[in-house]
């Protein structure tokens, strides 16, 4: 057994899940996209079965006849040699024809195919929750996404030009040679099945080996995603060497699981080598004691030798095939995992057509845990929120004030009790119409890396450019954005980066207005800015709440104290509830908060 380094790659396949399972969920992923396509698939299947057929089977018999005949010019006519050589120009032309339609044929249909792949990859992963990504590495998850579409572009190119010609060309040359040298046909056939059935043995073994190496090489794009994402607090905190050594840590287990794949190909490759000298010095040697005892002709011979180098060849690359099919699946697996992941949140079979106007919203009798969770959020929560009304809420970090917004955008499931708007459960409709009803302002906004213009009309796509200027000005936005080179044009950056935190909070709550939602959940965006920015933010945030049912996650008591009513919560439930008048006269949990609060900030 080949080990390098203490490295036993045995150790890899013991405990690694089996392969079969993950190939196979792949493969129907694949043949979904591709035999939506079958007037092509069956050109492609077919146009190089009959190139291969004149080409090297057809030629190469006919070579070696004109070859033979050339060795014995004083027994064979010249027009017999002219006409053999008429016959090679002809199966040539009929080879390269049926090469070009499949070229042409097979282009065109790649390209839709991975286009389909890539709608089906994108589709599924914005149908995942919230928390799945919350779960999981936006730089990881890219490099899935990426690896799903290209192992899709090699497998198909790895089947078409390289499994299945060989197949055909092993299947026509064996049927010849029994026609002409029956052992020798024989003898090929019986070796080929045995080599190839070897190597994909060997190579389905390896399988998971293949795959751990890609789950590793996922992890360090991942690192290094985070890294940048969050480049300047490596910075500001000096951690450049702490970086430097975790990056270590996650490329030395890339190193060690790339390692034990390479040790296991270097057993797969010495394997191969041993099939190949042997068969061939076998095959020689048999070919010349029929010359010698005058069983076959030269003809046959050369013939037989063409057809044996030729498929020797394709073999020996077929297990290289088969060593880079495996690496195709294993980089695919990750993606085809999350393609067959059941959803956190799934939209009803059939939906109810949305009747959400007003904003009157009820979570009745609701109990929520998270999935992975031993605690219960909510237990037996109810809460009535009349249209219209301004409610904040209030509470330490842990106490479900964020938690209860995104039930209310269903970023989550419910697992009791239920939650309305307007009377409809919100459960009974599709989620892009449930949240098309909800404005939803966070506290760091994140922007596309599109202009501005793109970033406001992200609240309604179908908003006009006057509209889009209209919600800049009244949120204040309009001002900032008229003082750029290139307006509303301008490209903002990825998340935003080109803008303060105030440019951004402003696109965001012009974004927000622009919706005509009747329902505003905002998570207190003036926590981290200038007076000025705030001064601003402030007035168009009264704008924006103005006419909407409006939740507001306090993280200052001053900015709520205007508001028609404040929930104070711990633990998930309700402990006081009224006006900011009211709540300090109970002297309770409220009155204790605002009395205490730091800088204007609540203590957590």
């Amino acid at each position: 057994m080949l080990s390098y380094g203490n490295i036993n790659p045995e150790d890899f396949l013991k405990t690694s899940q089996p392969a079969p399972l993950a190939i196979r969920a792949t493969l129907r992923h694949y043949l979904q996209a591709s035999l939506k396509y079958r007037p092509s698939f069956y050109v492609i299947l077919f146009s190089p079965l009959l190139a291969i057929l004149f080409g090297n089977i057809g030629f190469s018999y006919y070579l070696a006849r004109m070859l033979e005949q050339l060795a014995n010019l004083d027994s064979v006519s010249t027009s017999a040699i002219w006409g053999t050589f008429k016959f090679l120009l002809v199966l040539l032309a009929l080879e390269i024809l049926f090469w070009r339609i499949n070229d042409y044929t097979y282009l065109y249909r790649q390209a839709r195919i991975l286009r389909d792949l890539e709608h089906k990859g994108m589709q599924k992963l914005q149908a995942h929750s919230f928390r799945f990504f919350a779960d999981n590495f936006t730089g990881s998850l890219v490099t899935q996404f990426n690896r799903f579409l290209k192992s899709y572009e090699t497998l198909e190119d790895l089947i078409y030009f390289e499994i299945l010609q060989s197949i055909a060309m092993l299947l026509f040359s064996t049927i010849v040679l029994l026609f002409i040298a029956p052992p020798l046909g024989i003898a090929l056939f019986v070796w080929a099945l045995i080599f190839a059935s070897t190597m994909m043995w060997l190579t389905i073994r390896k399988a998971p080996l293949t795959r751990a190496a890609a789950e590793a090489d996922s992890k360090v794009t991942a690192h290094v995603a985070d890294v940048i994402t969050n480049i300047l607090t490596v910075k500001v905190f000096g951690r450049h060497d702490a970086e430097n050594k975790a990056f270590a840590n996650t490329t030395l287990n890339r190193f060690t699981r790339r390692r034990a794949s390479w040790n296991y190909d270097l057993k797969i490759r010495n394997i191969r080598w041993a099939f190949m000298a042997i068969f061939l010095m076998a095959y020689i040697g048999y070919s010349a004691h029929m010359v010698i005892t005058g069983q076959v002709g030269m003809t046959v011979v050369l013939a037989a030798q063409l057809y044996i180098f030729n498929i020797v060849d394709r073999l020996f690359n077929i297990a290289k095939t088969i060593e880079r099919a495996s690496v195709a699946f294993a980089d695919a697996s990750e993606m085809t995992a999350i393609l067959d992941q059941e959803l956190d949140v799934k939209d009803p079979e059939k939906p109810e057509p949305i009747r959400i106007n007003k904003g009157d919203i009820v979570f009745d009798h609701m109990n929520f845990r998270y999935t992975d969770g031993k605690r219960e959020i909510f237990d037996d929560f109810t809460l009535h929120i009349p249209a219209g009304q301004k409610v904040g809420l209030v509470g330490h970090s842990g106490s479900g004030k964020s938690t209860l917004t995104r039930l209310l955008l269903r970023f989550s499931d419910i697992q009791a009790g239920s939650i309305t708007i307007d009377g409809q459960n919100i459960s009974s409709i599709k989620q892009d119409d449930l949240r098309s009803h909800i404005a939803f302002v966070p506290q760091e906004p994140i922007l596309f890396h599109r202009s501005l213009l793109d970033n406001i009309r992200y609240g309604r796509t179908d908003a006009t450019d006057e509209e889009v200027h209209a919600a800049a000005r009244m949120a204040n936005a309009a001002d900032f954005i008229e003082r750029m080179p290139e307006q509303y044009d301008t490209l903002v950056g990825e998340r935003g980066v080109k803008l303060s935190g105030g440019e951004k909070q402003r696109v965001a709550i012009a974004r927000a207005m622009l919706s005509r939602a009747p329902i505003l959940v905002l998570d207190e965006a003036t926590s981290a800015l200038d007076s000025r920015s705030e001064k601003l933010i402030t007035e168009a945030l009264d704008r924006l709440m103005k006419d909407r049912t409006t939740i507001v996650i306090a993280h200052r008591l001053s900015t709520i104290r205007k508001l028609n009513r404040i929930l104070v919560m711990k633990d998930g439930t309700i402990i006081e509830d009224g006006s900011h008048e009211s709540l300090l006269k109970q002297k309770g949990e409220y009155a204790e908060l605002w009395k205490h609060q730091s800088g204007g900030f609540l203590e957590e």
